[in-house]
C-alpha cells in the first residue's frame, strides 16, 4: 500500500476544495483503516465550506456519509474483519458516559469529534475510525446507499422515532429535501397521513410519489388554513382536528417554527431537526396554554443506524440518488448541491468503487461508442485575500 492517498482538502473557509496527495491515516490499536468506495454530499458540507455551524481545523477532509472496505485493523480490534464493507457511526467519543453506554454518542460528554465534520472524513481514498464506530453493511446493499445511513437516513429515522413515542394520526414534514423524503416514506409505511411543505414545486411532486397525502408551498399565503383544513378532513369524523399530531421541522428557522406552532394541535409535538441561529417564532404563552411539546433531534443512536441499514437492505427506505462525481470533481459535486438542482443525494465515488462493481456502466458506454466524461475543471472562485 502506498504511504499517500488523494484527498479533497478544504484549505480555507469559502475556498474551493483542492485535490492533493496526503498521508494515509495511521491507525491505533483500537482503530480501523477503510478504503473509501463512496460518500454522500450533504448540505452540512456546504455549511462547513462556508464557515457556518462547524469550523474544523484546516486543512480538513469533509465527507460524513462514506462507505468502504476494511483494509487494516489495529491489534486490539476484533469487531470487524479485513475485507468487510462498513459505514461509520459519526460521533467519536473519548471515554464512556451515560449517553455512550446507551448508544447515544451524539450526546457524549467527552466527544472527540464528528467524522467528516470536525474530524477527517470520506472525501479521500481512505478514512480511519475506532472499530466501535463501524457498522457492517448488509450483504447486497449498494455502498452508495449504505453510506447515507450515517447521516440522511439515520437522521430521518431518529426524528421519526422521537416524534412517534405516542400514537400519531396526522403529521407535517417541513422541508422536503433528502431527509424529508425519507421521513415521508417512513410515515407512509406506518400508515400515517402526512403533508409536506417546501419552497420547491419539484420537491413537492417527489413528496407525493413518496407518500405525501397533501402538499403546500412554503410561500403560499393560505398554507396554514389549507393545511389545517386537510388535517380536519383526516380527523375520521371526530370533529375539528385542531391541527396535526406531529410536525417535523427540517429547516429550523424562526418562520418555520412559527408555522409549526400553527400546524400542530393542542398537546401536539414539534420535532426540530433543522439548525439555524434563529430564535423559535413561538411565544411562551402559546407553548404553555396549548401545552405544546418541542423536541430536538440530532442524527441518531447506534441502534437507529443498525435499523437504518436493515430498512435500506429490505427496501423499506429507498433514497433518491442524483449525480455521481469522481473525487477529482468534488467541487462540481458541491456546486451541484448548492445550485438547488439536485434531485436526490449527490455522490462522490472513488476508483475503489469502480473496481468493486466492475465499472459495467462505463464499459457499456464505451461499447456504444460514447466518449468518457471530460476532466473536471477547477471552479473560478477566487480565494479571499
Amino acid at each position: 500500500m502506498s504511504a499517500t492517498m488523494r484527498a479533497a482538502l478544504l484549505t480555507g473557509i469559502g475556498w474551493p476544495l483542492e485535490i492533493r496527495e496526503v498521508p494515509i491515516p495511521r491507525i491505533g490499536p483500537d482503530e480501523v483503516l477503510v478504503r473509501t468506495l463512496s460518500s454522500g454530499v450533504c448540505r452540512t458540507d456546504l455549511h462547513i465550506q462556508d464557515g457556518l455551524a462547524y469550523v474544523p481545523e484546516l486543512p480538513h477532509i469533509m465527507g460524513h456519509e462514506p462507505a468502504g472496505i476494511v483494509v487494516e485493523r489495529g491489534l486490539a480490534v476484533s469487531e470487524v474483519e479485513v475485507g468487510e464493507m462498513v459505514v461509520p457511526h459519526l460521533f467519536i467519543a473519548d471515554g464512556d458516559c451515560r449517553f455512550t453506554r446507551a448508544g447515544a454518542d451524539a450526546q457524549a460528554l467527552h466527544l472527540r469529534g464528528i467524522l467528516g465534520v470536525t474530524l477527517p472524513g470520506g472525501f479521500a481514498e481512505y478514512f480511519s475510525a475506532p472499530a466501535r464506530n463501524l457498522l457492517r453493511v448488509p450483504a447486497g446493499l449498494d455502498p452508495r446507499i449504505a453510506g447515507l445511513s450515517s447521516c440522511a437516513v439515520v437522521t430521518a429515522l431518529h426524528a421519526y422515532r422521537r416524534g412517534t413515542v405516542t400514537p400519531v394520526r396526522t403529521a407535517v414534514v417541513i422541508g422536503a429535501g433528502g431527509i424529508g423524503q425519507i421521513l415521508l416514506q417512513l410515515l407512509a409505511g406506518a400508515g400515517v397521513p402526512a403533508a409536506a411543505v417546501d419552497m420547491r414545486e419539484d420537491n413537492l411532486a417527489l413528496a407525493i410519489r413518496n407518500g405525501a397525502d397533501h402538499t403546500a408551498l412554503a410561500s403560499a399565503t393560505d398554507r396554514v388554513p389549507a393545511l389545517r383544513a386537510w388535517a380536519e378532513s383526516r380527523a375520521d369524523g371526530t370533529g375539528a382536528a385542531d391541527g396535526v399530531d406531529l410536525v417535523i421541522d427540517l429547516v429550523g428557522s424562526s418562520t418555520t417554527m412559527a408555522d409549526a406552532a400553527q400546524y400542530v394541535r393542542r398537546r401536539g409535538r414539534i420535532v426540530v431537526v433543522g439548525e439555524e441561529p434563529d430564535f423559535p417564532g413561538i411565544s411562551s404563552t402559546s407553548l404553555a396554554q396549548r401545552e405544546l411539546e418541542i423536541i430536538g433531534s440530532r442524527n441518531g443512536d447506534r441502534s437507529d443506524q443498525h435499523d437504518a441499514l436493515r430498512l435500506l437492505a429490505e427496501g423499506v427506505i429507498t433514497p433518491s440518488l442524483d449525480e455521481e462525481y469522481p473525487l477529482e470533481c468534488a467541487n462540481e459535486a458541491l456546486a451541484r448541491l448548492r445550485s438547488g438542482q439536485a434531485h436526490g443525494r449527490v455522490l462522490i465515488t472513488h476508483e475503489a468503487l469502480r473496481r468493486h462493481r466492475g465499472d459495467q456502466r462505463n464499459d457499456a458506454r464505451r461499447g456504444a461508442g460514447e466518449q468518457p466524461a471530460a476532466p473536471c475543471e477547477t471552479p473560478e472562485t477566487d480565494k479571499p485575500s
